[in-house]
């Protein structure tokens, strides 16, 4: 039972609340500034704020790159079915697109994780009410706002 309740405060496990499909801005934020001084060397960094921070980041990345292939597909199968098209022609068509321009960020193939929290933190810092928000929200527009597909 009380692990259960510390992998429910960690978010782990859903406690079937609509509210808790992500963080708010602000928990995810005071993990992952603890994250950007580990890795730029500080020893004191907490190592579960380190893993809770690489974990929510990764998995909101892996989710806005997969929510953003089944989006545009499902809109090709509707367009497909409406107008009548080619349902494989459209399907191809997808597959040949980057899941990048799909969802409008297009960071740098370099890019690491850093990269990611960075302009994430600075949005928040400069926004400070965003900090109430949803952290899937918060983290779509900064990045793309900090890496525009052109």
């Amino acid at each position: 039972m009380a692990c259960t309740a510390a992998f429910l405060g960690l978010g782990l496990v859903d406690s079937g609340r609509a509210d808790d499909v992500t963080p708010p801005a602000k928990e995810w934020r005071s993990y992952c500034q603890s994250y950007l001084k580990a890795v730029e060397g500080d020893a004191d960094a907490s190592d579960l704020d380190v893993t809770y921070c690489l974990g929510v980041t990764k998995g909101l990345l892996s989710g806005l790159r997969v929510g953003a292939q089944l989006g545009a597909l499902s809109f090709g199968s509707r367009l497909a079915v409406q107008h009548q098209l080619d349902a494989d022609a459209i399907f191809k068509q997808f597959q040949q697109q980057d899941p990048s321009r799909l969802l409008g960020v297009c960071a740098p193939a370099t890019a690491t994780t850093p990269d990611f929290v960075r302009p994430v933190l600075a949005q928040l810092e400069k926004n400070p009410g965003d900090a109430e928000r949803p952290i899937a929200e918060v983290f779509y527009e900064a990045l793309s706002a900090a890496y525009p597909c052109r």
